[in-house]
């Protein structure tokens, strides 16, 4: 119940909507993010959730700044009052800048990038241009300068959080990664799909960059996490394309699963014969086509292998397990429970890993062409 004679401000989840300009599910997605102010109580027979109005827009204000300016308060802004035609340098434009967003005022480097990207226009007035008054260095209006700041805008997550969230999504223990030699950087540098692919390859032995196509699909199925920047996320600095962290895309390539040759040569846990070379693997033999990460059983192995190799029946689900057991067959890419999606129910293997052990050397049946 609301105290009589308060001064407080109370909001609920309608008044969210059309105070910030989003929709009742957009306002109650809010409040389960971390931060947002706790619930004062509950009225009406609904149970409709009050909150404190200068509480939540506090919240508001520090992580849904797009939201935020939409509520068309002349003032809210902290922006000095003052002529449109007034005149303000660069420097000033960041520091009213970084009033506005509570932080520290953004560097004209920055805001020099911004006009290059024409989110910041180029500059009202130049030296030289012969207007009046004379200006010595670029200079905007002060209705220029305020139409930059108070533009839309989307608050980007913070490094950590988008790290949390991709790190759920692959849903793999730190203990399952592989320890791989991959190229130095920082943590929040961004890389491109393509990018992921040449580390991707090289890292894990293919000898060539991971296919496109491939990683569609392993993004597809939650094991590369979607990316931390999308083109006009209000992210600094602005991308043209999808771009992960080097921290994100440094975990997917450490999933678990089989390597490549490269990978695999010396590595004392695998056996001699899963680790012959490339050049020894058989090109003559007739295989379906597929992606690489296609999902295959033991027994649709055998299947393939089977008629591949000319034998005229399918290579037994026992013989398989024997030469899984001394190593000529890898050990299963996916196996039941191991977090990654799409969930198996069984041993699995990716198509591209079953076709190694298929080309491997050894005479070929009767049926061979």
């Amino acid at each position: 119940m609301i105290p009589a004679g308060t001064d407080r401000r109370y909001t609920h989840f309608d008044k969210m909507a059309e105070r910030y300009k989003v929709d009742r599910t957009t306002a109650h997605r809010w409040s389960e993010e971390e931060g947002f102010p706790e619930v004062l109580h509950t009225a009406g027979q609904g149970g409709m959730e009050i909150y404190d109005e200068d509480a939540v827009d506090a919240w508001v204000r520090e992580n849904h700044f797009g939201s935020w300016v939409r509520q068309d308060k002349k003032l809210s802004l902290d922006l000095p009052a003052g002529g449109p035609r007034d005149l303000l340098t660069l420097s000033r434009i960041g520091e009213l800048e970084g009033r506005v967003l509570r932080r520290e005022p953004t560097p004209v480097k920055t805001l020099r990038t911004y006009i290059s990207r024409g989110t910041l226009p180029k500059a009202d007035r130049t030296p030289e241009d012969g207007q009046r008054p004379h200006v010595t260095e670029p200079m905007w209006f002060r209705e220029t300068a305020y139409a930059y700041i108070c533009r839309p805008r989307r608050v980007k997550r913070s490094t950590g959080e988008a790290q949390v969230k991709n790190q759920e999504a692959a849903r793999v223990s730190e203990e399952q990664l592989l320890d791989l030699e991959l190229p130095a950087g920082e943590d929040t540098d961004l890389l491109t799909l393509q990018q992921i692919g040449e580390v991707d390859g090289h890292a894990r032995g293919w000898g060539k960059p991971t296919a496109a196509s491939t990683l569609k699909k392993l993004r597809s199925q939650g094991a590369l996490p979607k990316p931390d920047r999308q083109p006009g996320d209000g992210g600094d600095p602005a991308v043209e394309e999808p771009m992960w962290f080097r921290s994100t895309a440094y975990r997917f390539i450490r999933r678990p699963g089989r390597l490549g040759a490269r990978a695999r040569a010396g590595t004392a846990a695998e056996g001699p014969k899963a680790r012959e070379a490339e050049g020894q693997l058989r090109n003559d033999l007739k295989l379906p086509a597929g992606e690489d990460t296609d999902l295959l059983t033991l027994q649709q192995i055998g299947v393939l292998d089977g008629k591949a190799r000319g034998r005229g029946k399918a290579t037994t689900v026992s013989t398989m397990r024997t030469y899984l057991s001394n190593g000529l067959l890898d050990k299963p890419d996916r196996t039941p429970g191991d977090g990654m999606e799409p969930p198996v129910d069984e041993p699995m293997w990716f198509r591209s890993t079953a076709y190694r052990f298929i080309r491997r050397p050894g005479r070929l049946g009767g049926a061979r062409r």
